[in-house]
């Protein structure tokens, strides 16, 4: 109880702080995350813990997100997530490899796989920061907002086999995820996606039983891909994605909201509280240059690549700042690392808080440059975002059809809940009297 009254103070009286000065929310949980934390004023100690429980809002924003893709959409994506992606993880990864891994090798002798493996853990950006100044700029919908989504779902992907090759290249010897898990993993979701449970749910009429039965899917199924040794947040994508085209998806968004926003907030009270002050003291040069490469490098490939496709000038600054920052799974995958004697403690140490560090000033340099006029390079006055010219971006689905809410008691004795197109085209929307 005395942990949970103090992070509401402190996320309080930090986050409107930081909005009055127009930095945006995500500084302010930070600063709250480092004033509690270990390294401050030591209200709380237990950081692993915090960082555990908070993932789960980035599952669930995955999981929103996903709402928004019907597979027809997704499948439409493909050269956003596999082909910019997987260029954008290879020109990042091997350009901060390069700097970094020659930087801590002078510092203290890092050997080249860590090297590759810092770098490529270094050009994962945070979903959670990226997505949250998408989603405050209503930019989530334009063809920017749908090319950065696509390269952080390849980074989730990517993040997998990263973690198992730390493993595997230092002395911890860790095996690769079980193709048989994993294929377990898909087919419950798949079996229970066909069950219906949130019908079974809705049936009840209680707003409460709705809500408990979308939390059961969305982290069951998140636990079932964690379970084979995958990413949960892809979990949590995936049954999204199934439900995109569902009756129940905008009460599946309502009820999940909520929960969202409280452990985003959580996770970034997390990073802040993971970022030791002694270390920054320490080793503050290396972290202001380290910090400063990670994004000047990052920026202009990413830059870069915004500009081969097509996305609007005023879009392409924007895109590469949002993406810019490190990314949560480079904490996992440094511990990983650390773990299995490929880096010490100073470097995992330093490389982490220059990760946390990028997160807090991506969004304040955003803020910044939206203030800068255009003819200096900045980004104030540029033009109204454009909407996606996909159609299945109303509402996430091919067709624009009215979503349907849950069924009240004079549908619930009438709805069979099967998939034929009869039942489809003759059911009316819940709540509302049939003809």
């Amino acid at each position: 109880m005395n942990l949970i009254l103090i992070l509401l103070l402190a996320a309080v009286l930090c986050v409107p702080l930081t909005q009055r000065l127009g930095l945006g929310a995500i500084p302010g949980y930070l600063v709250a995350g480092v004033l509690v934390g270990p390294s401050c004023l030591k209200l709380v100690t237990d950081v692993s813990d915090m960082v555990n429980v908070s993932q789960w809002g980035v599952v669930m924003m995955l999981f929103v997100i996903g709402l928004e893709l019907a597979p027809k959409r997704l499948w439409a994506m493909r050269r956003e997530v596999f082909a910019l992606g997987a260029m954008q993880m290879l020109a990042c990864g091997l350009l901060l490899g390069l700097v970094f891994g020659a930087a801590l090798r002078h510092m203290a002798g890092m050997g080249w796989q860590a090297a590759v493996l810092c770098g490529l853990s270094l050009a994962l950006s945070s979903t959670a920061v990226a997505l949250r100044l998408l989603e405050e700029r209503g930019l989530t919908r334009t063809p920017m907002g749908r090319s950065a989504l696509g390269v952080l779902l390849f980074q989730d992907m990517a993040a997998i086999p990263m973690l198992v090759a730390a493993g595997l290249l230092g002395a911890g010897g860790a095996s690769a995820p079980s193709f048989k898990e994993a294929l377990v993993a898909v087919a419950v979701v798949a079996v229970a996606y066909r069950l219906r449970l949130l019908g079974w749910a809705a049936k009840a009429q209680l707003k409460e039983l709705f809500t408990a039965a979308a939390l059961l899917m969305v982290v069951g199924t998140a636990q079932l891909f964690d379970y084979a040794g995958l990413s949960a947040g892809l979990g949590g994508f995936l049954v999204g994605v199934l439900m995109a085209e569902s009756r129940y998806r905008d009460e599946l968004e309502t009820a999940i909201e909520p929960f969202k926003g409280l452990l985003l907030g959580l996770f970034f009270v997390a990073i802040g509280m993971s970022v030791n002050l002694s270390v920054v003291a320490d080793h503050w040069a290396f972290i202001l240059a380290g910090v400063s490469a990670l994004l000047a490098v990052k920026v202009a490939v990413l830059y870069g690549f915004a500009r081969v496709l097509g996305l609007p000038r005023y879009h392409r600054l924007l895109f590469a700042m949002v993406l810019a920052q490190g990314g949560e799974f480079s904490f996992a995958i440094f511990n990983e690392a650390w773990d299995n004697h490929l880096m010490d403690l100073d470097q995992r140490d330093v490389l982490a808080v220059v990760v946390a560090v990028s997160m807090g000033v991506v969004p304040i340099l955003i803020k910044l440059l939206e203030r800068v006029p255009e003819r200096l390079g900045g980004m104030a006055d540029l033009p109204e975002p454009e909407p996606d010219p996909d159609p299945a971006t109303a509402g996430g689905r091919p067709d624009a059809s009215p979503r349907v809410a849950p069924p009240t008691a004079s549908d619930t004795v009438a709805d069979t809940e099967t998939d034929t197109a009869t039942d489809t085209a003759t059911d009316t929307a819940p709540g509302r009297p049939r003809a």
